[in-house]
Parts: structure tokens; C-alpha cells; sequence
């Protein structure tokens, strides 16, 4: 049963990308936690204040919640093959190094792979099915609830909780996953070009016309009435589209912010649009966030493929006022003389907090040597004790409230972030995707 609803909510996703390709060649020819569960130790944690709590445990299995790292060490060194780690970041590299150093009885059955985010959930899912898994640990960013939904749901992978670290997290960032860090994809801007802090009070600010009269942001109306010039990465990769997908969510807290700032009720000037766009995909009617998505669609903006760029172009700011949408440790570039900064403290909020997370992939090979590994990125019981300091850089914060990073001198607060409703982004962001690509190619001018 768990198979056959999985395939219908693969189905639907994937025959909502079908609909980007067919929007793409369309474009080109010029035409319009709850439930969270560690089975392999048999405990299913009850998240309370914070808590990863044992609810029940099957007789027979350790309970690999309360080990300390001694102790799962102990059983590693039992376990046969290697400790295969699969990660979509270079994070789980630095920890593969320090582990090695720490566990020398495990220096030669540790070994890192890897993996595309758009590939590695389709990986695990076949190795599980043909019983050929090859890996123990997956490390990821689950922007958009896909690995949550389609690989924890349905048992390709397990959470640990180790209880001594989820004592010091906020429960709600516990619901779909493990998390190790925090961070999260901003606008940039010049601060030469506005030297007395973030110029853009909401989202809002983004689309909308430029006023020299008034000096205030106005609807825009017409070709050049455009005020920032943007550039970001592709809109339509899982971060990016979760990003919108979110705002979609928020759509009345985004309708509401408009009227709040300027003065008149929001004008829903997408509709004549959806109502006439083809395929199967639904938006609700009347969203502020998918406003927004539609006039951002409208605007003349730049794709690139590096971040590095996105920053570059922010420096450079040629063409006058401009935002870049990247990364967050792209702002280490204020090392090599960029001026750039993050946009900060917009309204309703700027962003939703993204999590590294951390699985065990279910029926490996090592089951207690990937929980060793785990709880030793984690920083052990005191934060101190793994390798959880390695992963202090820009654009990172910790989720632990024992541990602090300091790499990143602005704080998630002062960002003004918010969870992530992966429920509901799950079952969006695809559309984002289709539809970013059939409104571009409506836009006037891209």
C-alpha cells in the first residue's frame, strides 16, 4: 500500500516537471514531524519541548537513542563493510576526515560519495528495491519536503534522534529530520549603492516601480518602470522553487503586507493568466504569493550558474540599482572586496530557515556506525565532542541552543526567517517550477 501511494504522489510531481519541458520547447519555438521514526533501533520518538523521546522500543533492538558515541564506537567496530556516506555537499566531507581521526579502528571502512540532490532520493529508492543498498548515511538539504515525504514516509531511510543533542533544538525543526545546521538562500545588494542598510522592506519592493518623486516604491505599470536590475540562479532547482512555494503558502500574510505598505488592497492580476494556462497544474485564486511570482515573472531578470557570479554582478551593479539571489555563503566574498550584504528583516519574514539533515539509510549494512558517525557531526552529547565547529562558516548558523557558530556575525533573528511548511511545499513547488517557465515566456521583454 505504502508503494502504491508513493507512486501516486510521484506521479503528480513528475508530471508537473513533464509540463516545465513542455512550457520550455513552448517558450523556445516563440509560443505563448509527526510520525518521524528511527526503525533501526525500534524506537519511534515522541518530539516534546524539544525532546526526542523513546516512545516504544521492540525488545531486541539497541536502543541507539541514549548510546553515547563510546558506545556506538563499540558496536562499529563489529559491523562488517564500510561506513558509505551519500551527500549532496562537501560538509560531509570534512566530517568523513575528522572521523577518521577520531575512530582510527574505522579509518579504512569509511568512505563519501557524492550525490546530485536530483538524483540521490532516485539512488537510494533503487538500491532499497533491488536489495543492493550501498550506503549507510545520507547528508542533504530537503528544501522542498521530497526526501521527507517520498523516502522517510515510506521507509528508505530512518531518523536518528539521539536524545542528548534534541535536548538543545527547537522541536520544529526536528518534524523532518535530523538537522545539523541551519542556513538559507538571500537577496543581495550594493552597499556602496545604499550605505545605510538593506534598501527594500518587504518582497513587495522587489516588483514594483520606483518613484524619484516620491521616493517610495509604486505599482509597477509598462516596459520601464523596472527599478532593480536581477540577477539569480535558476529559479526552477528545488531551493529556489521551495523558496516561492513558501510565499505561495503565505499567500494571505503576503497579500496583507501589501496593503499594509501601500495603503490599497492587493490587485490579483494573475487570474486571466491561470485561467488560461494549459496542463493540469492548480495555484489557488486570489494568493498573494502567487502575485508576486507572476510580476516577478514579468521582469527582466538574469539566470546564472554560479553563485560567485550572482555576487559579482551585485558588486558590479552596472546597470544601476540591484538584487542577486544566491546562497548565503556567498557573502564571503566580502573577503575579496566585494560589496555586497544580505537582504535582511523583510515582511512577513525574508526567508525559511533550511537544514542540513542527517539520515540513516534503512537496512545498511552499519547501522550503529552510521548513527556513530551521525551523532559525531553533531557535535556529540556537549557540542564539543564531534566535529560540529568544522562547520562554522558564513551563511551558517547552529541549531543547537549549547553551541554557538560566530562565523556569521548577523544572527537568524535579525535575518527574520521562519520553519518551512514542507507539507504544503511539497505539493507546490512543482507547479512553481512549470509555471516560472511558461510565464517567462509571456514576459515582454526577459
Amino acid at each position: 500500500m505504502k508503494k502504491e501511494e508513493n507512486a501516486n504522489m510521484k506521479v503528480r510531481k513528475y508530471l508537473a516537471l513533464l509540463l516545465v519541458l513542455l512550457f520550455a520547447l513552448c517558450a523556445a519555438c516563440g509560443k505563448p514531524p509527526a510520525g518521524a521514526t528511527d526503525a533501526g533501533s525500534g524506537n519511534t520518538p515522541e518530539v516534546t519541548q524539544g525532546n526526542a523521546v523513546a516512545d516504544t522500543q521492540a525488545p531486541d533492538a539497541p536502543d541507539y537513542n541514549n548510546m553515547t558515541m563510546e558506545e556506538l564506537y563499540e558496536l562499529a567496530k563489529l559491523e562488517k563493510g564500510k561506513i558509505t556516506v551519500y551527500s549532496t555537499t562537501a560538509t560531509a566531507h570534512t566530517a568523513v576526515k575528522k572521523f577518521v581521526k577520531a575512530f582510527p579502528d574505522l579509518a579504512d571502512k569509511v568512505e563519501y560519495i557524492e550525490s546530485e540532490t536530483d538524483t540521490v532520493a532516485d539512488r537510494i529508492e533503487t538500491e532499497h528495491d533491488t536489495g543492493n543498498i550501498n550506503a549507510d548515511v545520507l547528508q542533504v538539504k530537503d528544501n522542498s519536503g521530497e526526501i521527507y515525504y517520498e523516502l522517510v514516509q515510506y521507509d528508505y531511510l530512518d531518523v536518528f534522534y539521539p536524545t542528548a543533542v534534541c535536548e538543545h533544538i527547537d522541536e520544529s525543526l526536528l518534524k523532518y529530520g535530523m538537522p545539523v545546521y541551519a542556513s538559507y538562500s538571500p537577496w543581495y545588494y550594493n552597499t556602496e549603492a545604499f550605505p545605510d542598510g538593506c534598501p527594500i522592506k518587504s518582497w513587495w519592493d522587489i516588483v514594483q516601480g520606483y518613484n524619484t518623486q516620491t521616493e517610495s516604491y509604486v505599482d509597477a505599470s509598462g516596459k520601464n518602470t523596472q527599478y532593480w536590475t536581477i540577477y539569480t540562479k535558476d529559479i526552477t532547482s528545488p531551493s529556489y522553487a521551495a523558496l516561492w512555494a513558501q510565499l505561495i503558502v503565505d499567500g494571505d500574510a503576503m497579500s496583507a503586507q501589501y496593503e499594509a505598505q501601500y495603503g490599497e488592497p492587493l490587485e490579483f492580476t494573475y487570474m486571466d493568466h491561470l485561467n488560461n494556462s494549459p496542463g493540469i497544474m492548480e495555484f489557488p485564486e486570489n494568493n498573494g504569493g502567487v502575485e508576486l511570482l507572476w510580476r516577478f515573472t514579468q521582469m527582466v531578470s538574469t539566470e546564472l550558474d554560479d553563485g560567485d557570479q550572482v555576487v559579482a554582478a551585485v558588486d558590479e551593479s552596472l546597470n544601476g540599482p540591484t538584487l542577486g539571489l544566491c546562497s548565503g555563503g556567498k557573502l564571503d566574498n566580502i573577503h575579496n572586496g566585494l560589496t555586497i550584504a544580505w537582504v535582511t528583516g523583510l515582511e512577513p519574514y525574508t526567508a525559511f530557515l533550511a537544514c542540513e539533515y542527517l539520515y540513516v539509510i534503512n537496512g545498511c549494512d552499519n547501522p550503529a556506525g552510521a548513527r556513530l558517525f551521525i551523532l559525531f557531526e553533531l557535535g556529540g552529547a556537549d557540542g564539543q565532542s564531534g566535529c560540529l565547529a568544522a562547520f562554522d562558516a558564513t551563511g551558517k548558523w547552529s541549531i543547537r541552543d549549547d553551541f554557538d557558530f560566530t562565523a556569521t556575525a548577523i544572527t537568524k533573528e535579525e535575518v527574520n526567517l521562519k520553519s518551512p511548511d514542507f507539507e504544503e511545499i511539497y505539493g507546490i513547488y512543482p507547479n512553481v517550477k512549470a509555471y516560472w517557465i511558461y510565464w517567462r515566456s509571456l514576459a515582454p521583454t526577459k
